[in-house]
Protein backbone atom coordinates (compact mmCIF):
# COMPACT_ATOMS: atom_id res chain seq x y z
CA UNK A 1 0.00 0.00 0.00
CA UNK A 2 1.34 3.17 -1.21
CA UNK A 3 1.35 5.52 2.35
CA UNK A 4 -1.21 8.59 2.21
CA UNK A 5 -1.08 9.93 5.61
CA UNK A 6 1.58 11.55 7.29
CA UNK A 7 2.60 12.06 11.11
CA UNK A 8 5.76 14.16 11.49
CA UNK A 9 8.40 14.60 13.93
CA UNK A 10 10.29 17.46 14.83
CA UNK A 11 12.72 17.42 17.68
CA UNK A 12 13.53 20.31 19.38
CA UNK A 13 16.04 21.52 21.67
CA UNK A 14 16.68 24.91 22.04
CA UNK A 15 16.03 26.16 18.73
CA UNK A 16 12.48 27.24 19.55
CA UNK A 17 12.47 29.90 16.56
CA UNK A 18 13.71 27.49 13.82
CA UNK A 19 10.99 24.93 15.14
CA UNK A 20 8.27 27.48 14.81
CA UNK A 21 9.29 27.80 10.74
CA UNK A 22 9.78 24.24 10.52
CA UNK A 23 6.19 23.42 11.90
CA UNK A 24 4.39 26.14 9.58
CA UNK A 25 6.00 24.19 7.07
CA UNK A 26 5.01 20.97 7.75
CA UNK A 27 1.39 22.46 8.44
CA UNK A 28 1.58 23.43 4.77
CA UNK A 29 1.76 20.05 3.21
CA UNK A 30 -1.96 18.70 2.55
CA UNK A 31 -0.29 15.47 3.24
CA UNK A 32 0.72 15.70 6.71
CA UNK A 33 -2.05 15.05 9.19
CA UNK A 34 -0.62 15.25 12.49
CA UNK A 35 3.09 17.14 13.70
CA UNK A 36 4.80 16.05 17.02
CA UNK A 37 6.81 17.87 18.62
CA UNK A 38 9.23 16.95 20.78
CA UNK A 39 11.17 18.79 23.10
CA UNK A 40 14.29 17.51 24.28
CA UNK A 41 14.65 19.10 27.91
CA UNK A 42 15.20 22.58 26.25
CA UNK A 43 15.62 25.85 28.79
CA UNK A 44 12.55 26.91 30.21
CA UNK A 45 12.32 30.16 28.29
CA UNK A 46 12.50 27.93 24.80
CA UNK A 47 10.39 25.49 26.13
CA UNK A 48 7.75 28.67 26.87
CA UNK A 49 8.04 29.96 23.80
CA UNK A 50 7.20 26.65 21.69
CA UNK A 51 4.49 25.31 24.06
CA UNK A 52 2.88 28.71 23.42
CA UNK A 53 3.27 28.32 19.52
CA UNK A 54 2.24 24.96 19.05
CA UNK A 55 -1.04 25.53 21.22
CA UNK A 56 -1.84 27.67 18.18
CA UNK A 57 -1.53 25.38 15.60
CA UNK A 58 -3.98 22.49 14.69
CA UNK A 59 -3.33 18.80 14.56
CA UNK A 60 0.06 19.43 16.39
CA UNK A 61 1.14 18.36 19.77
CA UNK A 62 4.12 19.13 22.21
CA UNK A 63 5.99 16.25 23.83
CA UNK A 64 8.29 18.18 26.63
CA UNK A 65 10.68 15.64 28.31
CA UNK A 66 12.66 16.56 31.93
CA UNK A 67 16.34 16.07 30.06
CA UNK A 68 17.86 15.80 26.86
CA UNK A 69 17.28 12.40 25.51
CA UNK A 70 19.44 12.98 22.35
CA UNK A 71 17.94 13.12 18.48
CA UNK A 72 17.69 9.03 18.48
CA UNK A 73 15.39 8.56 21.84
CA UNK A 74 13.73 12.17 21.22
CA UNK A 75 12.68 10.58 18.10
CA UNK A 76 11.84 7.46 19.67
CA UNK A 77 9.43 8.91 21.79
CA UNK A 78 7.68 10.65 18.62
CA UNK A 79 7.85 7.95 16.56
CA UNK A 80 5.59 5.70 19.46
CA UNK A 81 3.48 7.96 19.69
CA UNK A 82 2.75 8.27 16.45
CA UNK A 83 2.54 4.66 15.52
CA UNK A 84 -0.26 4.53 17.97
CA UNK A 85 -2.77 6.54 15.51
CA UNK A 86 -3.77 3.61 13.54
CA UNK A 87 -4.35 6.34 10.68
CA UNK A 88 -0.62 6.91 10.31
CA UNK A 89 0.75 5.45 6.90
CA UNK A 90 4.09 6.58 7.48
CA UNK A 91 6.55 9.36 9.53
CA UNK A 92 7.86 12.80 7.88
CA UNK A 93 11.38 13.47 10.05
CA UNK A 94 12.63 17.06 9.57
CA UNK A 95 15.33 18.92 11.55
CA UNK A 96 14.09 21.76 14.16
CA UNK A 97 16.32 23.97 11.75
CA UNK A 98 15.13 22.58 8.27
CA UNK A 99 12.13 23.98 6.10
CA UNK A 100 9.98 21.52 3.67
CA UNK A 101 9.31 22.74 0.42
CA UNK A 102 5.80 23.28 -0.49
CA UNK A 103 5.74 20.15 -2.96
CA UNK A 104 8.58 18.25 -0.97
CA UNK A 105 5.63 15.70 1.03
CA UNK A 106 4.07 15.05 -1.99
CA UNK A 107 7.36 14.09 -4.17
CA UNK A 108 8.44 11.76 -1.51
CA UNK A 109 5.16 9.93 -0.88
CA UNK A 110 5.29 9.26 -4.88
CA UNK A 111 8.36 7.79 -4.38
CA UNK A 112 6.66 4.76 -2.43
CA UNK A 113 4.46 3.88 -5.51
CA UNK A 114 7.23 2.13 -7.38
CA UNK A 115 7.57 -0.66 -5.50
CA UNK A 116 6.28 -2.08 -2.32
CA UNK A 117 9.73 -2.81 -1.24
CA UNK A 118 10.29 0.91 -0.86
CA UNK A 119 10.50 1.68 2.59
CA UNK A 120 12.36 4.96 3.21
CA UNK A 121 13.01 7.78 1.02
CA UNK A 122 14.73 11.27 0.60
CA UNK A 123 15.28 13.85 -2.10
CA UNK A 124 17.75 16.93 -2.68
CA UNK A 125 18.42 19.02 0.42
CA UNK A 126 19.82 22.67 0.26
CA UNK A 127 21.11 25.54 1.85
CA UNK A 128 19.11 28.34 2.65
CA UNK A 129 21.52 29.94 -0.22
CA UNK A 130 20.79 27.18 -2.56
CA UNK A 131 24.61 25.31 -2.08
CA UNK A 132 24.03 21.60 -1.81
CA UNK A 133 23.51 20.46 2.16
CA UNK A 134 22.72 16.64 1.07
CA UNK A 135 21.70 14.31 -1.54
CA UNK A 136 21.11 11.66 0.98
CA UNK A 137 23.65 9.10 2.54
CA UNK A 138 26.76 7.89 0.89
CA UNK A 139 28.12 4.59 2.84
CA UNK A 140 31.31 4.09 1.32
CA UNK A 141 33.84 1.58 1.07
CA UNK A 142 36.22 2.59 3.89
CA UNK A 143 32.84 1.72 5.97
CA UNK A 144 31.98 5.68 6.52
CA UNK A 145 29.18 7.49 5.87
CA UNK A 146 28.83 11.02 4.72
CA UNK A 147 26.02 13.31 3.05
CA UNK A 148 25.99 12.27 -0.06
CA UNK A 149 26.81 15.75 -2.33
CA UNK A 150 27.11 13.89 -5.57
CA UNK A 151 24.27 11.86 -7.52
CA UNK A 152 26.89 9.27 -8.93
CA UNK A 153 27.61 8.47 -5.20
CA UNK A 154 25.32 5.11 -4.06
CA UNK A 155 22.28 6.30 -2.49
CA UNK A 156 22.01 4.37 1.29
CA UNK A 157 19.64 6.02 2.35
CA UNK A 158 17.72 9.27 3.05
CA UNK A 159 19.54 11.24 6.19
CA UNK A 160 17.03 12.11 9.35
CA UNK A 161 16.93 16.01 9.09
CA UNK A 162 14.73 15.05 5.73
CA UNK A 163 13.24 11.22 5.79
CA UNK A 164 10.18 9.27 5.34
CA UNK A 165 9.82 6.12 6.23
CA UNK A 166 7.27 3.82 6.02
CA UNK A 167 5.06 3.04 9.37
CA UNK A 168 5.58 -0.95 8.10
CA UNK A 169 9.54 -0.18 8.53
CA UNK A 170 9.66 1.00 11.87
CA UNK A 171 7.18 -1.59 13.38
CA UNK A 172 9.66 -3.89 11.57
CA UNK A 173 12.64 -2.49 12.98
CA UNK A 174 11.09 -2.32 16.47
CA UNK A 175 10.03 -6.10 16.64
CA UNK A 176 13.70 -7.49 14.73
CA UNK A 177 16.02 -5.20 16.26
CA UNK A 178 14.21 -4.52 19.64
CA UNK A 179 14.14 -0.21 18.48
CA UNK A 180 13.79 1.82 15.95
CA UNK A 181 16.77 4.49 16.50
CA UNK A 182 19.31 3.28 18.56
CA UNK A 183 19.01 5.31 21.70
CA UNK A 184 22.49 4.84 22.63
CA UNK A 185 23.92 6.64 19.58
CA UNK A 186 22.60 10.07 21.02
CA UNK A 187 22.75 11.56 18.13
CA UNK A 188 24.86 11.40 14.60
CA UNK A 189 25.11 8.20 12.59
CA UNK A 190 21.42 6.72 14.25
CA UNK A 191 19.84 7.74 10.54
CA UNK A 192 22.70 5.75 8.85
CA UNK A 193 21.95 2.69 11.30
CA UNK A 194 18.74 2.40 10.48
CA UNK A 195 18.89 3.09 6.68
CA UNK A 196 21.47 -0.29 7.08
CA UNK A 197 19.23 -2.02 9.18
CA UNK A 198 16.82 -1.49 6.73
CA UNK A 199 18.38 -2.78 3.82
CA UNK A 200 19.00 -5.75 5.66
CA UNK A 201 15.34 -6.30 6.49
CA UNK A 202 14.56 -5.96 2.77
CA UNK A 203 13.57 -2.32 2.10
CA UNK A 204 15.06 -0.35 -0.37
CA UNK A 205 15.71 3.00 -0.04
CA UNK A 206 14.28 5.90 -2.35
CA UNK A 207 15.80 9.29 -4.05
CA UNK A 208 14.09 12.35 -5.16
CA UNK A 209 16.54 14.50 -7.30
CA UNK A 210 14.48 17.74 -6.74
CA UNK A 211 14.74 20.77 -4.04
CA UNK A 212 12.82 18.99 -0.55
CA UNK A 213 13.83 21.00 2.18
CA UNK A 214 15.87 24.06 3.19
CA UNK A 215 18.39 22.78 6.07
CA UNK A 216 20.17 25.64 7.74
CA UNK A 217 22.46 22.99 10.04
CA UNK A 218 23.95 22.34 13.33
CA UNK A 219 22.27 24.77 14.99
CA UNK A 220 21.32 22.94 18.31
CA UNK A 221 24.83 21.06 18.38
CA UNK A 222 26.48 24.47 18.56
CA UNK A 223 27.06 24.76 14.45
CA UNK A 224 30.22 23.95 12.39
CA UNK A 225 32.70 20.88 13.40
CA UNK A 226 32.96 20.62 16.55
CA UNK A 227 34.16 18.41 19.39
CA UNK A 228 30.58 17.31 20.09
CA UNK A 229 29.86 16.44 16.61
CA UNK A 230 33.27 14.48 15.90
CA UNK A 231 33.14 12.45 19.39
CA UNK A 232 29.52 10.95 18.44
CA UNK A 233 30.10 11.19 14.61
CA UNK A 234 32.82 8.66 14.60
CA UNK A 235 32.22 6.80 17.79
CA UNK A 236 28.83 5.71 16.23
CA UNK A 237 29.94 5.10 13.09
CA UNK A 238 32.12 1.83 14.93
CA UNK A 239 29.14 1.03 16.38
CA UNK A 240 27.15 1.09 13.40
CA UNK A 241 29.95 -1.10 11.42
CA UNK A 242 29.58 -3.79 14.03
CA UNK A 243 26.02 -3.87 14.50
CA UNK A 244 25.10 -4.10 10.58
CA UNK A 245 27.76 -4.73 7.78
CA UNK A 246 27.78 -8.47 7.29
CA UNK A 247 30.92 -10.14 7.78
CA UNK A 248 32.16 -11.06 4.05
CA UNK A 249 31.83 -6.82 3.51
CA UNK A 250 33.92 -6.16 7.18
CA UNK A 251 36.02 -8.19 5.71
CA UNK A 252 36.61 -6.92 2.09
CA UNK A 253 36.46 -3.67 3.53
CA UNK A 254 39.37 -4.09 6.12
CA UNK A 255 41.93 -2.73 4.89
CA UNK A 256 40.45 0.43 4.30
CA UNK A 257 38.97 0.75 7.40
CA UNK A 258 41.68 0.68 9.10
CA UNK A 259 43.57 3.20 6.73
CA UNK A 260 40.66 5.74 7.59
CA UNK A 261 40.63 5.55 11.22
CA UNK A 262 44.25 5.80 11.19
CA UNK A 263 43.83 8.83 9.22
CA UNK A 264 40.84 10.43 11.34
CA UNK A 265 43.37 9.74 14.48
CA UNK A 266 46.36 11.39 12.64
CA UNK A 267 43.98 14.42 11.58
CA UNK A 268 42.35 15.54 14.32
CA UNK A 269 45.61 14.51 16.43
CA UNK A 270 47.50 16.93 14.94
CA UNK A 271 44.41 19.66 14.54
CA UNK A 272 44.75 19.56 18.32
CA UNK A 273 42.01 17.08 19.39
CA UNK A 274 44.12 14.30 20.85
CA UNK A 275 42.31 14.26 23.70
CA UNK A 276 38.60 14.10 22.00
CA UNK A 277 40.04 11.29 19.70
CA UNK A 278 41.10 9.09 22.79
CA UNK A 279 38.21 9.48 24.47
CA UNK A 280 35.83 8.41 21.22
CA UNK A 281 37.96 5.50 20.57
CA UNK A 282 38.17 4.38 24.29
CA UNK A 283 34.30 4.84 24.42
CA UNK A 284 33.73 2.72 21.09
CA UNK A 285 35.83 -0.29 22.26
CA UNK A 286 33.95 0.21 25.61
CA UNK A 287 30.70 -0.35 23.96
CA UNK A 288 31.64 -3.00 21.59
CA UNK A 289 30.46 -5.93 23.97
CA UNK A 290 26.44 -4.08 23.75
CA UNK A 291 26.95 -3.59 20.09
CA UNK A 292 28.11 -6.88 19.34
CA UNK A 293 24.84 -8.05 21.24
CA UNK A 294 22.76 -5.90 18.91
CA UNK A 295 24.42 -7.70 15.90
CA UNK A 296 23.73 -11.24 16.69
CA UNK A 297 20.50 -9.93 16.92
CA UNK A 298 20.27 -7.86 13.68
CA UNK A 299 22.27 -10.06 11.39
CA UNK A 300 20.61 -13.40 12.52
CA UNK A 301 17.25 -12.07 11.04
CA UNK A 302 18.77 -10.39 8.11
CA UNK A 303 16.82 -11.54 4.67
CA UNK A 304 19.44 -10.33 2.17
CA UNK A 305 23.04 -11.37 0.75
CA UNK A 306 26.09 -9.29 1.88
CA UNK A 307 26.18 -8.94 -1.98
CA UNK A 308 23.09 -6.69 -1.86
CA UNK A 309 24.23 -4.82 0.58
CA UNK A 310 27.57 -4.38 -0.92
CA UNK A 311 25.47 -2.77 -4.23
CA UNK A 312 24.22 0.11 -1.82
CA UNK A 313 28.18 1.46 -0.85
CA UNK A 314 29.84 3.55 -2.99
CA UNK A 315 32.97 1.63 -3.96
CA UNK A 316 35.23 4.90 -3.71
CA UNK A 317 37.39 5.35 -0.04
CA UNK A 318 35.65 8.05 0.40
CA UNK A 319 34.47 11.88 -0.41
CA UNK A 320 36.86 13.22 -2.32
CA UNK A 321 36.19 16.69 -1.96
CA UNK A 322 36.69 16.81 1.64
CA UNK A 323 39.33 14.17 1.44
CA UNK A 324 41.00 16.83 -0.50
CA UNK A 325 40.13 19.46 1.76
CA UNK A 326 41.69 17.52 4.49
CA UNK A 327 45.22 16.85 2.89
CA UNK A 328 45.20 20.62 1.46
CA UNK A 329 44.90 21.82 5.56
CA UNK A 330 47.21 18.97 7.04
CA UNK A 331 49.92 19.91 4.18
CA UNK A 332 49.74 23.96 4.94
CA UNK A 333 49.80 23.13 8.98
CA UNK A 334 52.68 21.34 7.91
CA UNK A 335 54.13 23.98 5.98
CA UNK A 336 53.87 26.50 8.27
CA UNK A 337 55.30 24.53 11.79
CA UNK A 338 58.01 24.00 9.08
CA UNK A 339 58.74 27.86 8.53
CA UNK A 340 58.50 28.48 12.54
Amino acid sequence: MTPRRLTAVVVNYNTAANTQISVRSLRAAPEVGHIVVVDNGSRAEDCSEIAAFIAQIPDAELVPLETNLGFAEGSNVGIRIALAAPDCDALIFLNSDAELMPEGAASLLGLFAADGSIGLVGGRVTKPSGAIDSLGIAFYASCLASNRMITSDRFFGPTGGCAIYRRELMEALQAAHGHMFDSDFFCYAEDTDVAARALLLGYRPAYFDGVVAHHEGQVSSGGGFNDFVLYHGIRNSIWMLIKCVPWPVLLLCSPLIALMHIAIALRHGLRGKGRVIIRLYRDALLGLPRALRKRRKIQSCRSVRATTFLRYMTPRFYDGDYLWAALRGLFSRQTDQTRS
